[in-house]
């Protein structure tokens, strides 16, 4: 079956532990085995049903809901899983981390799924097939993983040379061999949590190679001969970087062309975006270099539109054309029949504007049929009084109430990914720890740069949306997009 990522990241009843993602990984990493020829990873004719339960309990988990996360903390546990929610210190962003009890009885893999309120940039996972044989695949897997704000994480449980066994008809593939294997749980794992296009997830997966004569440092394929484009701009980037890269294309490089590797034929069967990423060994023990590496996928993935409008029904009496007309004319230029905010202790001037830009698309007052004096400090509410402005709802006004009253009305659904956003939603940025909504912008058109957006404090008209992100992008700010789907 095809599952995506459910929708997950309802806020947690307690704030979840805080841990530094990478550092966790890496302890983890140590304690698996790493010898060759041991059978320490077991597999047996039970496995398939065991994989499935798996799956089922990560699924559950990924819910984001406190009980069903209870529920599958509890099967994981009779397979030797462990489940806890953590929140990284670097990234401020929440995960679900699925490893194995300490020594592992299956040595299946740790996944991580991550689990937070805000939009990520881009639909990415990433995978680590072979922890200690691709020497250092681990750390570049994992800090790219946070880099790139992915949302799974997947990590063999020992050396591809752990079990002797072989798959059956397959005498050359080893069943510990996650590039290799049908039937594992981390194939399992990655056929359930990324998604077909249009809204194709961007898969990397590391592996490493020893230098030879007449290959680059770097070596990318898609597992076939038809490469598609973003890897050869991944490759420019790289070399622009001044790391060597090229690209498998059924001649150049054939020895990496990752043809039989399972994960990258889903990927293409989905019509998804497969990066099999092979790197010598200078370039995977140097932090600087294979940054650089990360970066470079980063840049690539952040051009145009990487992405597909999401596939969540607009408001049929949403008028996007209207809001997005009101928002291009009055960009730059305000609108005199409303009050600047601008100067005023609640936020600035953008989130007025966006509520007139939802106003003129059709979104209705929402009003207290009693009104007190601090009716208009309520977030049930939303209005705007022409003739005395400072009585108007703080909805109105300020990003953050905007935010929790469109979402408590049901008038809003979040996109997961930025890169997915259409016209006429909406894109707020807010603080990492807090989750404090404090500047709202609207997506008014696009270009071959992808989304641009339009907003006020600072009038912008048509900026794009990759821009605004790299500007504002760091540790304590993240973005949340929002599609109309109620006008009252």
């Amino acid at each position: 079956m095809d599952h995506g990522v459910e929708e997950a990241g309802l806020a947690a009843a307690v704030d979840p532990p805080e841990v530094n993602l990478v550092d966790l990984v890496l302890s983890y990493r140590n304690g698996m085995p790493r010898e060759e020829n041991t059978n320490r990873f077991r597999w047996n004719a039970d496995s398939p049903a065991e994989v499935t339960e798996i799956i089922k309990a990560m699924r559950l988990a990924n819910k984001g809901e406190h009980e069903t996360r209870d529920t599958a903390a509890r099967i994981l546990a009779t397979y030797g899983y462990n489940l806890d929610l953590v929140r990284d210190s670097v990234s401020h962003r929440n995960y679900l981390v699925m490893s194995e009890q300490t020594p592992c009885q299956r040595c299946w893999g740790l996944y991580i799924l991550r689990y937070d309120s805000s939009s990520a940039a881009v639909n990415v996972a990433v995978e680590v097939p072979h922890p200690f044989s691709d020497e250092s695949s681990e750390e570049i897997g994992i800090e790219a993983f946070r880099q790139l704000d992915a949302k799974m994480f997947a990590m063999a449980g020992a050396h591809r040379n752990s079990n002797t066994a072989t798959r059956p008809g397959y005498p050359n593939s080893r069943v510990s061999d996650m590039a290799r294997s049908y039937e594992s749980l981390f194939h399992k794992v990655h056929t359930n949590f990324t998604t077909r296009a249009p809204n194709a997830t961007h898969v990397l997966q590391v592996h490493g190679f020893e230098a030879r004569p007449g290959y680059p440092q770097v070596v990318l394929s898609n597992g076939s001969a038809q490469p598609h484009t973003l890897l050869r701009s991944f490759a420019d980037q790289l070399n622009r970087a001044g790391v060597t890269a090229g690209v498998y294309d059924g001649q150049q490089y054939p020895a990496f062309g990752a043809t039989v590797n399972p994960q990258a034929r889903h990927t293409r069967n989905k019509g998804g975006f497969f990066y099999h990423l092979e790197a010598v060994h200078a370039v995977r023990s140097n932090p600087q270099t294979y940054r650089a590496v990360i970066s470079a996928l980063d840049q690539t993935l952040l051009q145009g539109s990487p992405g597909a409008v999401a596939n969540i029904p607009y408001a049929a009496d949403y008028d996007r054309d209207a809001a997005v007309g009101y928002a291009l004319r009055y960009a730059l230029n305000r609108n005199e029949a409303y009050y600047d905010w601008s100067h005023r202790e609640l936020g600035g001037d953008c989130t007025n504007f966006l509520s007139q830009v939802m106003f003129a698309g059709g979104w209705r007052y929402d009003e207290p049929l009693v009104e007190n004096p601090v009716s208009r400090r309520d977030s049930s509410f939303w209005y705007y009084r022409p003739d005395d402005p400072s009585t108007s709802s703080w909805t109105w006004v300020n990003a953050n109430m905007w935010a929790s009253f469109a979402k408590k009305s049901g008038r809003v659904e979040k996109v997961k990914y930025l890169s997915d956003v259409g016209l006429g939603d909406i894109v707020q940025m807010g603080d990492s720890v807090e989750r404090a909504k404090w500047h709202s912008m609207i997506v008014t058109g696009f270009d071959e740069r992808g989304p641009l957006l339009s907003y006020h404090s600072n009038n912008n008209l048509n900026r794009p949306l990759w821009e605004v992100f790299r500007e504002y992008r760091h540790e304590s700010t993240m973005f949340f997009a929002w599609r109309v789907v109620k006008v009252s």
